[in-house]
C-alpha cells in the first residue's frame, strides 16, 4: 500500500476521535484532582493544620464539615460552568450547520488553556481564596466547555457516516471517553501523590494545546458553503460570522428541531429519546459528583489517591473495551434499542454493587458490572441522529449537549445535597436511587422498538397496497 493510500485511509477514519481523547484525558485528569484541591484548600484554610488534613478520616467531625463544604463548593463551580455553556450552545449549534464544525471545536480547548493556567496558580498558592476558582469555570463555560466538545465531535461523526456505520462509529467516539478516563485517572492519582497538584494542571494545559493544533491542521471541514453570492462573501467575513452567531434565529432553530412536526411520530420519538438521554446522563454525572466523596468515606484508611485513580482507570479500560470491541460485534445482531437496554441494565447493576461497597474488591466488581454501560448513550445518540434531516444535525446535537450539561447541573444539585443527608443512615442510598431511575429509559426504549416495528409494518402494507393498485387492471380495459 502506497504512502498516499495510508494517508488517505487515516484522513478518512482518524477524525475527531483524538480530539475527544485529548479533551477527555485532560478532563478526567484534572476533575478528581480539582475535587481534591478544593477539599485540601477548605481543610487547610479552616484548620491550618497539615497533619490533621492529611489524616482527616481519623477526625470525623472535621471530616464531615470538609466533605459537606467541599460538596457545596463543587456544586457552585458546576453551576458557574454549566449555565454559560448552555447559553453558548443555544446559538452555536445551528451556526455550525452554516459555518462549519472546526471553529466551534477549537473553542473549548482555548477555554481549557485559560482554566488550566488558573488552576496552576491556585495550586501554587494554597491559601488563595476559593472564589478565584470560579475564573476558570466561567471562562470554560463561555467557550462552550465539555458540552461544545460533545456537540461538535458527534455532529462531525454523523456528517461523515451513514445509518449502517453510525452506531459503532459513535460507539468508538464514546470509547474515547473511557480511554481518556483511563489515561487521565491513572496519571492524575499517581501524579498528585508523587509530584503534587501543579504537575497535573500543567499536563492538562499541554493536552489542550495539542488538541488545538490537531484540529487546525488535520481535520477537514465537513460543512461546505455555496460560494459566489455577495451575501455568502459577507457571511464568511469575521464580522459576518459573529453577527450570524448572535442571531436569535439560531435559538429558534434550536427549538424547532424538537417541536417540528415529523412523519411516523418522529417528533414524539425525539422527545422520548431526549428524556431517556437526560435520565441516563444525569445518573452518570451524579456518580461523577459524589463518587470521590463516597469512596473516600466508605473505604476510610484504605483510601488513597492512587487507589481511586486506579479504580477510575479500570472503569475506563472496561468501558473502552465494551464500546470498541463488544459494541461493533453486538451491533451485528442487536438493534439500537436493544443495545441501549443492555447499557442501562449494565449501569444499574454497577450502581447496585457500588451502593453496598465496603471493601476494595466490591468497588472494582462494580466496574466489571458496568462494562457495557456506555452502550446506552451511544445508542440514544445514534437513534436521535436518524430522526432529523442533514441540515439539522448541529441544532440537534446542541440540544443533546445542552441536556447533557443541564443534567450535570441538576445531578449536582440533587446528589450533592442528597448525599450528605443520607450519610447518617445509608451512604449508598444515592446509588440505589440511580439504579431504580433507569427503569424509565428502559421502558422508553422498549416502547420505541415496538412503535418502530409497527410503523414499518404499516408502511410495508401501504407500499404493497399501492403496488397492487398500480398493477390491478382497470375495469374498462376488460
Amino acid at each position: 500500500m502506497a504512502v498516499s493510500d495510508v494517508f488517505a485511509w487515516l484522513r478518512k477514519y482518524l477524525t475527531v476521535e483524538p480530539v475527544m481523547l485529548l479533551y477527555m484525558t485532560g478532563a478526567f485528569l484534572q476533575s478528581p484532582i480539582l475535587q481534591q484541591l478544593v477539599y485540601q484548600k477548605i481543610c487547610i484554610q479552616k484548620y491550618n493544620n497539615t497533619n490533621l488534613c492529611s489524616n482527616l478520616s481519623g477526625h470525623k467531625t472535621e471530616e464531615k464539615f470538609v466533605e459537606t463544604t467541599a460538596s457545596q463548593y463543587l456544586l457552585y463551580l458546576n453551576v458557574a460552568n454549566v449555565i454559560p455553556s448552555v447559553l453558548v450552545l443555544f446559538f452555536l449549534g445551528s451556526w455550525t450547520d452554516r459555518f462549519g464544525r472546526k471553529t466551534a471545536m477549537v473553542m473549548p480547548s482555548v477555554g481549557a488553556l485559560i482554566s488550566a493556567t488558573n488552576l496552576i496558580i491556585q495550586s501554587t498558592y494554597i491559601y488563595a481564596a476559593l472564589p478565584y476558582l470560579f475564573i476558570g469555570s466561567i471562562v470554560a463555560g463561555l467557550t462552550g466547555g465539555y458540552a461544545c466538545v460533545l456537540m461538535t465531535t458527534y455532529t462531525y461523526i454523523t456528517d461523515i457516516t451513514d445509518n449502517n456505520t453510525r452506531t459503532w462509529r459513535i460507539g468508538i467516539l464514546e470509547a474515547m471517553t473511557g480511554l481518556g478516563a483511563t489515561i487521565g485517572s491513572a496519571l492524575g492519582g499517581v501524579m498528585v501523590d508523587e509530584l503534587g497538584f501543579m504537575s497535573v494542571f500543567i499536563l492538562y494545559l499541554v493536552l489542550n494545546a495539542v488538541s488545538i493544533v490537531y484540529i487546525v491542521f488535520w481535520l477537514k471541514e465537513t460543512v461546505q458553503k455555496n460560494t459566489g453570492s455577495v451575501q455568502e462573501e459577507d457571511d464568511d467575513s469575521a464580522g459576518g460570522k459573529i453577527t450570524a452567531l448572535v442571531n436569535i434565529e439560531n435559538v429558534k432553530r434550536w427549538g424547532r428541531v424538537i417541536c417540528k412536526p415529523r412523519e411516523k411520530r418522529g417528533r414524539l420519538h425525539i422527545i422520548l429519546l431526549l428524556i431517556a438521554f437526560f435520565i441516563s446522563i444525569m445518573i452518570f454525572m451524579g456518580w461523577s459528583d459524589i463518587g470521590f466523596l463516597f469512596v473516600k468515606y466508605q473505604l476510610g484508611s484504605k483510601w488513597t489517591s492512587t487507589l481511586y485513580g486506579t479504580f477510575l482507570a479500570v472503569t475506563g479500560v472496561l468501558a473502552f473495551v465494551g464500546l470498541s470491541v463488544f459494541l461493533p460485534l453486538m451491533s451485528r445482531f442487536l438493534g439500537d434499542t436493544k443495545l441501549g437496554q443492555v447499557g442501562m441494565l449494565s449501569r444499574a447493576a454497577s450502581n447496585i454493587t457500588v451502593a453496598f461497597t465496603t471493601t476494595v474488591w466490591m468497588l472494582f466488581l462494580g466496574s466489571v458490572m458496568g462494562m457495557f454501560s456506555g452502550f446506552g448513550a451511544a445508542s440514544l445518540r445514534s437513534l436521535l441522529s436518524k430522526e432529523v434531516e442533514l441540515t439539522e444535525k448541529g441544532a440537534l446535537f446542541s440540544v443533546v449537549s445542552s441536556i447533557e450539561v443541564m443534567s450535570q447541573l441538576l445531578a449536582s444539585v440533587l446528589f450533592n445535597n442528597l448525599y450528605p443527608a443520607t450519610l447518617s443512615f445509608f451512604p449508598g442510598f444515592c446509588f440505589l436511587l440511580m439504579a431504580g431511575s433507569l427503569i424509565i429509559p428502559l421502558g422508553i426504549l422498549q416502547w420505541l422498538e415496538m412503535d418502530i416495528k409497527r410503523t414499518k409494518s404499516y408502511s410495508t402494507l401501504e407500499e404493497e397496497g399501492e403496488i397492487a393498485d398500480e398493477t390491478r387492471p382497470l375495469l374498462h380495459d376488460k
